[in-house]
């Protein structure tokens, strides 16, 4: 059904609309004759929806919320905010400026932004159309990625490892300090080995999200959202590979993500992401801790793949660069649909 407003109708509209900004700007007309400290101080303890409305309505906040010399007590406040929202992310959020903090310069990820981004995170979309590269090194620095384990949550860093078989592997790698998450006792751990599954077993502690975040447009994709369901091992040796791990470690493991980047208005790929989730624990006396969650750039296609890599010979992206590259793709194409 389409409405039809008349002149008059319209008029009045627009003058109700106008009323109520007056109104609004009234009642906050006070907060232009409170010191800037103690309003800040006062604002310290509202929520995020409040704090918007208040700088749509207050231009004097808004004014101050974005003033050069409060930008710390702006960023304790955005950061309380993101705390309040997010109890399980929020603190990794607010660490993504922590390096410019400490240089007392203003942070390239401002914590009101991520707060915004955050909100507006969606899934990110698997099949993507194929664009001209420009270069992945600016990705590479400017894609903050945030990992999930449960009711934990921390900032991975990109590192190099080289298995048995000599090719290099990238990962991103979220180590906390032993014994920091704790993820409680799992009865009848075992039984993962004959039988259950992961999820019957531990149930959603440890579900592994990876978050991303555009620095540059401030947009956010989730990759990965899942428990553990391609089975666990419990070590009786360690892994050649990861000389970290000790008799008795737990291992999980996850189906890969795939990605990719097709040609408009064709179904062969032209570009393939495998995402390779991997989780180790380590028992302690009250349960056990994790020792580090990864996410694993395959450096060749998984068995399945076999076939299919051979009759369509795709590209697979096995390194950092390329990955932040095609992942800032992903959170463009993503948001634009």
């Amino acid at each position: 059904m389409i409405t039809v407003l008349r002149r008059g109708e319209v008029a009045a509209d627009l003058t109700a609309a106008l009323q109520t900004r007056d109104r609004d700007r009234k009642r906050f007309a006070f907060m232009r004759k409170v010191p800037d400290d103690i309003l800040l101080l006062v604002l310290g303890y509202c929520g995020a929806s409040s704090l918007l409305a208040l700088e749509t309505a207050s231009r004097a906040l808004l004014e101050l919320l974005r003033s050069p010399a409060r930008h710390k007590q702006q960023e304790a406040l955005w950061c309380g905010c993101l705390r309040s929202r997010w109890p399980r992310e929020g603190p990794a959020l607010c660490s993504l400026g922590e390096h410019e903090r400490r240089l007392g310069l203003r942070p390239r990820a401002p914590a009101r932004q991520i707060y915004r981004a955050f909100c507006t995170k969606k899934d990110a979309e698997r099949h993507i159309e194929t664009v001209d590269p420009e270069g992945g090194e600016d990705a590479l620095e400017e894609l903050a990625f945030i990992a999930v384990v449960g009711d934990f949550a921390g900032v991975p860093s990109w590192r190099e490892e080289i298995p048995d078989e000599g090719e290099k592997v990238d990962l991103l790698r979220w180590q906390p300090p032993l014994g920091a998450v704790r993820l409680g006792v799992f009865e009848n751990l075992g039984a993962g080995l004959t039988g259950a599954t992961v999820a019957e077993v531990t149930g959603e502690r440890l579900r592994q999200e990876l978050h991303v975040i555009d620095l540059r447009t401030f947009q956010c994709v989730t990759l990965l959202s899942m428990v553990p369901n391609n089975g666990m091992d419990i070590l009786d040796s360690p892994l050649s590979q990861l000389p970290e791990l000790q008799d008795g470690d737990a291992v999980f493991f996850t189906s890969s993500q795939n990605y990719a980047m097709r040609k408009r208005h064709h179904l062969t790929p032209s570009t393939l992401c495998v995402l390779f989730p991997f989780l180790a624990l380590r028992p302690t006396q009250d349960g056990h801790c994790l020792m580090f969650a990864e996410f694993v750039l395959e450096s060749r296609p998984p068995p399945y793949y076999g076939e299919l890599h051979e009759s369509m010979r795709p590209q697979f992206i096995n390194n950092d660069e390329s990955y932040c590259e095609f992942v800032a793709e992903v959170i463009r194409q993503t948001h634009s649909r």
